[in-house]
């Protein structure tokens, strides 16, 4: 065998050397690829915490502050339902069985505020009122077919 052919031999089986798969180079590209996503996760949680008592302070007050500007559900008037007790501040949602074409009204506007009922675009809304004050008042809800029937309501702080 001459020079060349050893060369030739060597430089082949060099090629296949570099094209064979070293078996742990999966396991450590895996390994490095699940290292530095866990580094990520705990560097994010770590920047979302907090250690200081000024953060808690902080904490407190926007609880605070989303406590008050929080809506409470509405107080809901079933159909044939001829009382109710509200808060101020509460809503008032008069269930009807006909929306469109109902009116209701009050005869006490201090206390309560009313809402006709309507439609916008595929929306309808019910009618309801709004508690303004402690107190009683009397909604009359009118039909489409002009049949009435009162709910009395009562307010308190």
């Amino acid at each position: 065998m001459d020079g060349r052919s050893r060369n030739s031999d060597d430089e082949e089986r060099d090629d296949i050397m570099r094209t064979m798969r070293n078996p742990l180079d999966g396991r450590l590209k895996k390994g490095a690829a699940i290292g530095a996503t866990a580094l990520l996760g705990v560097t994010l949680l770590a920047g979302c915490s907090s250690s200081s008592d000024e953060s808690a302070t902080d904490t407190t007050s926007e609880q605070t502050s989303e406590e008050s500007t929080q809506m409470l559900p509405p107080v809901i008037v079933e159909p044939g339902q001829t009382e109710a007790t509200a808060k101020v501040g509460d809503f008032i949602d008069v269930v009807v069985e006909e929306v469109i074409g109902t009116t209701i009204s009050t005869d006490n506007p201090e206390v309560l505020e009313v809402s006709q009922a309507r439609q916008d675009g595929d929306a309808i809304f019910n009618p309801g009122a709004k508690a303004l004050a402690a107190g009683s008042a009397t909604i009359t809800v009118t039909g489409p077919d002009n049949t009435t029937y009162d709910i009395a309501v009562t307010v308190t702080e």
